[in-house]
């Protein structure tokens, strides 16, 4: 994996972290606003299956999944716990790498599939521009720019993502298996969105776009940029889905203690430094679950070594296997039935 995206990718969450910690307060809903770009009231009839009243009804599951690069490959483990142990999930709600992943799924691509796409690296070529080409025709561009509109800074746009989504999953949102949304960020309100209509590949494509990497992504004459930059653990998202149980997937590396001698790389301390950043700031989202599944991931979050993703994913089955019993009981439990006074 081309080392400059690394090094690009780590200088942006830094400094989008840096700005997440110093909002971060107790409360993980002081101060924020969200906005839908669909009817909320769809959102929870999508969500309701059969919606009965009753405590031995079945629950309703969302599955909110984080982002974190290549770490959420460790989703797949997950996911491939749930579908074996026939785990229902009536609604997904993904960021950035958390809404591809969360998207194909959504789509009925099946999981072994899923899961060659990252063994082969396709998944992975999909998101990662191509910083060379970038840098060397940019004088060219910039020259081209005098005659023409100059687009959205970023040094390439979403279309190879797109075309690669475009292959795998359906047109629009309505079309999928499971009820879904990808959340974005609005550069121009500096909002939270959760996008569940229209156009699903350019929604994910949305989802996933790294400013100054990616260029904003156009919906609606709104523009969007990586979700992960106020919601890389979008569980407040979630909520508008009504669902009776939320399980939170966080993607990002369990901070351990490391040797000194590590930290003599650029590489490694840039890394380590985002991997506390993105531990401090997803943990603010946590309590709004009912259950979080922690994959202790030890893997880079750019990466198509075999090796690593095959570590990656079976720390999503390890930690889907370990959370397995709560989760039985929480799908269990009766609901809770509030009658209000008409």
């Amino acid at each position: 994996m081309n080392y400059a995206i690394q090094y690009i990718f780590i200088a942006l969450f830094i400094s989008m972290a840096s700005s997440n910690l110093a909002q971060a307060e107790p409360s993980p809903h002081a101060n924020e606003q969200l906005e839908v770009t669909a009817d909320p009231s769809k959102i929870a009839a999508d969500a309701a299956e059969p919606s009965v009243d009753e405590p031995n009804a079945p629950k309703r599951l969302t599955l909110v999944l984080g982002g974190g690069g290549c770490r959420a490959l460790a989703e797949i483990g997950i996911l491939k716990v749930f579908a074996k142990n026939h785990i229902p999930i009536n609604y997904i709600v993904g960021t950035s790498a958390g809404a591809i992943i969360g998207a194909l799924y959504a789509a009925n691509v099946p999981l072994e599939d899923i899961e060659q796409m990252a063994y082969s690296g396709k998944l992975q070529r999909a998101v990662t521009p191509n910083v060379t080409l970038s840098v060397l025709t940019y004088p060219f561009f910039r020259f081209l720019y005098l005659f023409i509109p100059k687009p959205y800074a970023g040094l390439t746009t979403s279309a190879k993502l797109e075309k690669f989504l475009h292959t795998k999953l359906p047109d629009d949102f309505k079309d999928l298996k499971i009820p879904f949304a990808a959340v974005a960020t609005d550069l121009g309100s500096g909002n939270t969105c959760m996008i569940s209509s229209g156009n699903l590949c350019k929604a994910v494509a949305a989802s996933s776009a790294l400013p100054l990497l990616v260029r904003p992504v156009t919906i609606d004459n709104l523009i969007f940029i990586d979700g992960g930059i106020k919601a890389n653990l979008p569980t407040n998202c979630a909520q508008l889905t009504a669902a009776d149980i939320m399980i939170a997937v966080p993607a990002d590396s369990p901070i351990r203690n490391e040797q000194k001698r590590k930290f003599c790389s650029m590489r490694a301390l840039g890394m380590r430094v985002a991997d506390i950043m993105e531990a401090e700031i997803d943990k603010y989202r946590w309590k709004e679950a009912d259950l979080v599944i922690y994959p202790k991931i030890d893997m880079p979050m750019f990466t198509t070594n075999e090796a690593d993703i095959k570590r990656g994913i079976a720390s999503g089955e390890d930690a889907a296997n370990a959370a397995l019993p709560r989760l039985q009981e929480l799908l269990k439990k009766k609901k809770t039935i509030v009658k209000t006074k008409p």
